[in-house]
C-alpha cells in the first residue's frame, strides 16, 4: 500500500532495487529464542512464498537474499506491507537496515491495522529520530509525544537496529536495539494486523532490508 503523506512525510521503501551499490549492511543477525513463549508469527524471508506483498508500484516490495525489501522511488510517500493476520495484544520483534542514497529515511513496524486508514504504527529514522503514531481515517498523528525526539541507542545512517514493539492494552512501547524509548497510551485500536512501514522524505530511494521477524504474544 502507498499513500501521500499527510501531516508527516513517511515512506515505507525496499532498498536499492536489486542493485548491487546498495550494500546491504551484514549485521541482520539475530534470530528468536526456540523457547521464546506464545509464537504467532515468525519469518525470516528466506521463503518467498510466505504470503508477504510483491509489487513494483512506486518502487519495490519483495523477497531478496533471506530478506524482505522495500524501496519508495517516489519522494514524501509511506508505502507499508501487511502479513494478513489478525491479533490482539502482541510483541513484534525485527532486525532491520537501511541503506541507498538518501540521508533521511524512516523505518518500523505496524499493528492493530483495521485498514489501510486506520492502525499504529512506530518508528526509527537515520538521523537517530524515534516516535509512535496513530493513523486514523488517513492521517497520523504523534501519540504522546508533539514531534520525533532523539536516541542515542538508534544506529545512525547506513546502519542495522533491532526494534520491539508491544501493543499490550492500552500500552504502545517501543524499543531499540534492547533500550526502551518510549511506552504511550490509546485505546481506539485492541485487535489487527500487524506489517512492516519505510517513509522518505525529500529525497527518494530509500531502501530497507527486513530479516527475523517475529510476532509474539505478551
Amino acid at each position: 500500500m502507498m499513500v501521500r503523506k499527510t501531516k508527516i512525510i513517511i515512506i515505507a521503501v525496499l532498498a536499492g532495487v536489486l542493485c548491487t551499490s546498495c550494500g546491504i549492511p551484514s549485521t541482520i543477525t539475530q534470530t528468536a529464542s526456540a523457547s521464546e513463549p506464545a509464537l504467532l508469527l515468525e519469518d525470516n524471508f528466506d521463503d518467498p512464498t510466505s504470503g508477504w506483498e510483491v509489487s513494483s508500484q512506486g518502487g519495490l516490495k519483495d523477497y531478496y537474499q533471506g530478506t524482505y525489501h522495500i524501496k519508495v522511488a517516489d519522494p514524501n510517500i509511506f508505502s507499508w506491507s501487511v502479513a494478513k493476520k489478525s491479533f490482539g495484544d502482541v510483541n513484534i520483534s525485527v532486525d532491520l537496515a537501511f541503506t541507498g542514497s538518501a540521508e533521511l529515511a524512516e523505518m518500523g513496524v505496524i499493528c492493530r491495522m483495521q485498514n489501510n486508514q486506520d492502525f499504529y504504527f512506530f518508528t526509527i529514522r537515520s538521523d537517530g529520530g524515534y516516535a509512535v503514531f496513530k493513523m486514523y481515517q488517513g492521517t497520523e498523528f504523534f501519540l504522546g509525544m508533539e514531534g520525533y525526539q532523539l536516541s542515542p541507542a538508534i544506529h545512525t545512517g547506513i546502519a542495522t537496529n533491532h526494534i520491539d514493539a508491544d501493543c499490550i492494552g492500552e500500552k504502545l512501547s517501543l524499543y531499540v536495539n534492547g533500550t526502551h524509548l518510549i511506552t504511550v497510551e490509546d485505546a481506539s485500536f485492541q485487535v489487527g494486523d500487524v506489517g512492516l512501514l519505510v517513509g522518505a522524505y525529500d529525497e527518494p530511494d530509500v531502501n530497507v532490508f527486513f530479516d527475523n521477524y517475529i510476532v509474539s504474544q505478551p
